[in-house]
């Protein structure tokens, strides 16, 4: 759990910061301020499940600084835009460590601008370490194509192309893609938010030859860019600043909170305190529901690499769609399948008949096992015995069936079952009785 101060304010400038303090262990040893990237609003974050697994972590070194920056949120707004952005900001930063009392914090940046690095230039006995993520700079103007990168900007006032490219794993929630509008309407209007994320080349420029403050450089290259950049692009900082260590976490979401957050979470602990943390599992009782393609390596074969990807795709579509409309979370996809998590039996069961038969309309066979138990939820990821339950009662169904362990027998009773088997599953305790899920209604 994280205690949050109230809303307090720096002054930079003549100008009011907003800012909280966020402690998770009163006794840790080391302060953070987290530098934000885009337009995501300080107060925001906490609302969406993996940015606030990213704030309780960060949050466990001991207390961890969030604020919005000039022109962001409850800040006030630019009111000189000839002077360099990375300049305004960097006061806003330095006003907030001022104002917050902090001695040697670790700087955790996902701002695009070098407002970080600027501030452990200026102030190297003021900064303990730099965790730098993915990074903008500067780029030679053949690998830089500014007209195409505005044109992408200026795309994002209309749609979500530019969002849906930078998040593509949770882009497909409609409950993240919610959040992730509401967040950005928060945090500035349309017009605003293109001009702030807009960056000059010589806003990038930045001389890191001589930070001498230990650097961690996280670099995530999501699959498909919105706008081209050179392949080591998120890489090259490391090569920039003296001693900087660079892990590369290979392809995913743009933002740290994206899946896989615990991953972020472990390297920068681990480069801070010597050893990886993460925050404590958060345990549930959930319905859990597994599935998985039947023959699809098979098919793949018949059908090409091409023309499988695409039925992959609406498989994942048509698996978050029927998920959501029955109150289930799609937790993870499998490669073939998913892990999806729901509020009852009665929900799981219902999607799992739903699922089926709309996968059978694409030729896409499916199996399917539901178990009902305590789940620890970590970030993007679920664990515990119920998963593992869940997985060997799917293992054992076969094309279009969809078998549940007899803890879902007994507790959902809107739905006829018919006893296929009592036998032990491999890995987990016990005799247990599998049933199928009838065909018709209750």
């Amino acid at each position: 759990m994280i205690d949050r101060s109230e809303v307090r304010y720096a002054v930079a400038d003549g100008h009011h910061i907003a800012y909280r303090v966020l402690t998770g262990d009163p006794d840790g040893a080391h302060d953070v301020v987290m530098c934000s990237g885009g337009v995501f609003p300080m107060d925001a974050l906490p609302e969406d499940p993996l940015a606030n697994r990213l704030l309780e972590g960060l949050a466990s070194l001991g207390r961890l600084v969030v604020f919005d920056k000039r022109g962001v949120g409850l800040s006030d707004q630019i009111s000189d835009w000839e002077r360099s952005r990375t300049e305004t900001w960097g006061e806003d930063l330095a006003a907030v460590i001022d104002a917050a009392g902090l001695r040697r914090p670790v700087l955790f940046s996902w701002m695009a601008l070098p407002v970080a690095r600027r501030h452990a230039l200026l102030h190297p006995d003021g900064v303990s370490a730099l965790v730098l993520w993915n990074v903008n700079t500067p780029a030679d103007p053949d690998e830089w194509d500014q007209e195409a990168t505005q044109a992408v900007f200026e795309a994002a006032r209309k749609g979500p192309v530019v969002s849906e490219l930078l998040f593509p794993e949770r882009w497909k929630d409609p409950v993240f893609r919610e959040w992730h509008d509401a967040a950005g309407r928060a945090g500035a209007s349309p017009t605003q938010a293109a001009r702030l994320q807009w960056n000059e080349p010589e806003e990038l420029e930045i001389d890191c030859s001589g930070l001498s403050v230990p650097t961690l450089v996280l670099a995530r290259r999501p699959p498909q860019m919105p706008f081209p950049l050179p392949e080591d692009y998120f890489r090259r900082p490391a090569r920039l600043i003296p001693g900087a260590e660079l892990v590369d976490l290979g392809e995913g979401s743009h933002n740290p909170f994206g899946l896989g957050v615990d991953e972020v979470l472990a390297e920068i602990t681990r480069f801070v305190t010597g050893e990886a943390r993460l925050p404590h599992p958060e345990r549930s009782l959930a319905a859990i529901l597994l599935t998985d393609l039947v023959g699809s390596t098979r098919r793949a074969a018949e059908v090409g690499d091409r023309a499988w990807k695409a039925l992959l795709g609406q498989h994942d579509q048509i698996s978050a769609a029927i998920t959501d409309r029955h109150g289930g979370e799609v937790v993870k996809s499998t490669g073939d399948g998913m892990l999806a998590l729901f509020g009852s039996t009665s929900a799981a069961v219902a999607a799992a008949r739903a699922l089926t038969s709309r996968l059978d309309e694409l030729g896409l066979p499916v199996r399917l096992g539901i178990h009902a138990g305590q789940v620890d939820r970590r970030g993007d990821d679920v664990s515990g015995l119920a998963v593992h339950v869940a997985a060997r009662i799917m293992a054992a169904a076969g094309a279009g069936q969809v078998l549940v362990s007899d803890v879902v027998e007994r507790i959902t009773d809107d739905v006829a079952f018919t006893l296929v088997d009592e036998r032990p599953l491999a890995g987990v305790p016990g005799t247990w009785g599998i049933y199928e899920v009838a065909s018709g209604g209750a």
